[in-house]
């Protein structure tokens, strides 16, 4: 990845040094993994990683820029308040980013070193991914689909949603995942409904239906996906009516989704969608968001978003219903904006056999 030239349209974009804090923004422009890393850049080309000792050798390993090494001992903002007085002789502050705790910055008030909490103009620069980082992406979400395709033999009756979850992640893991992207989401039947379950000991019976979000990170990043499986005949009329609702919604907002669409109106036309089913008021989240070195990143597409959809975004598209009578479904894909339309980058079927095998009817 070209770490350098990120760091230097950074530096064209600045109208002032900047802080760089979130670990995601640091890593996107230097290649820096470790939790606990800042990056100062002035507009003037130079570059500055402070560290404490835990990340000193590690920080000489990864630096994938040019920048000037300093380690702290204890006080980080010391160390960076006297580096901006050395190199700062034309800049009246120092912008840093808005993640920044009211804490952090009332060090540097002591410290009479005038900061401008800003938005970072790095979120700006990751909307739109390069080549390299979609073909990151794309692996992130194969392996993912490997390790669910490892497991839906064992989605079964009997079996509990943390077992699941922890078989699913052990797989992610084995096929070569670094870590998990985000907390496994197992929901069976009405436990469903909740968009953010956290799996239970609760076995699956024979009849409900299983639903799983999961995701995994693979160089640093992510993949997010969610299925819903069905364990044996599923009888509750209303979950066949919403799922069928959901594959509308679904299509809908992929023929619409290619670079120069306002996010928002993805988002409309699905709960239209939705609404001629009589489900638009469950569907109770935005259509999707974008995703890279986080699993939520810029863009988002929602009714409020002001963003239009650019050649290069990866962003989910996920439609859910969520019933507190009968329980939930969701259907999540990531997808590639591309200039006349867009491409699923996942390979995985809408629909599961009652048997929980991969239907392609």
């Amino acid at each position: 990845m070209n770490f350098q030239g990120r760091l230097e349209r950074l530096r064209k974009a600045l109208g002032g040094p900047l802080l760089v804090l979130s670990p995601g923004n640091v890593f996107y422009l230097s290649g820096f993994r470790g939790s606990l890393g800042f990056l100062l850049v002035f507009p003037e080309g130079k570059t500055f990683f402070f560290c404490d000792g835990r990340y000193a050798i590690q920080s000489r390993e990864e630096l994938a820029v040019e920048a000037e090494i300093v380690e702290f001992e204890q006080d980080a903002v010391a160390s960076i308040c006297d580096v901006f007085f050395s190199f700062s002789s034309r800049a009246n502050h120092l912008f840093v980013e808005d993640v920044a705790s009211v804490g952090f910055i009332r060090r540097f008030d002591e410290r009479k070193c005038p900061v401008i909490p800003c938005p970072s103009p790095v979120n700006a620069l990751r909307v739109v991914k390069d080549e390299t980082e979609i073909q990151t992406i794309q692996r992130a979400v194969t392996i993912a689909e490997e390790a669910f395709r490892d497991v839906l033999p064992l989605i079964q009756e009997g079996i509990s949603e943390h077992e699941i979850a922890v078989e699913l992640e052990y797989r992610m893991r084995r096929r070569g995942g670094e870590a998990i992207a985000f907390p496994t989401i197992v929901a069976s039947g009405k436990r469903a409904a909740l968009p953010h379950a956290r799996p239970t000991s609760g076995k699956i019976k024979r009849g409900e239906w299983v639903l799983v979000d999961w995701g995994v990170r693979v160089d640093g990043y992510c993949a997010d996906l969610t299925r819903v499986v069905p364990v044996g005949k599923v009888r509750e009329t209303s979950f066949q009516k919403a799922f069928s609702t959901l594959l509308e919604a679904q299509a809908a907002a992929l023929e619409l989704i290619r670079e120069g669409v306002e996010a928002k109106t993805v988002d409309q036309k699905v709960r239209e969608v939705l609404q001629k089913s009589g489900f638009e008021r469950y569907f109770t989240h935005s259509l999707g968001h974008g995703v890279g070195i986080d699993v939520h990143e810029e863009p988002k597409l929602s009714t409020q978003s002001t963003a239009i959809l650019c050649r290069g975004m990866v962003v989910t598209v996920e439609p859910g219903i969520y019933s507190p009578e009968w329980g939930g479904v969701r259907l999540e894909h990531m997808v590639l904006v591309e200039e006349r339309g867009c491409r699923v980058l996942d390979t995985l079927p809408e629909t599961f056999d009652e048997k929980g095998g991969e239907n392609r009817a």
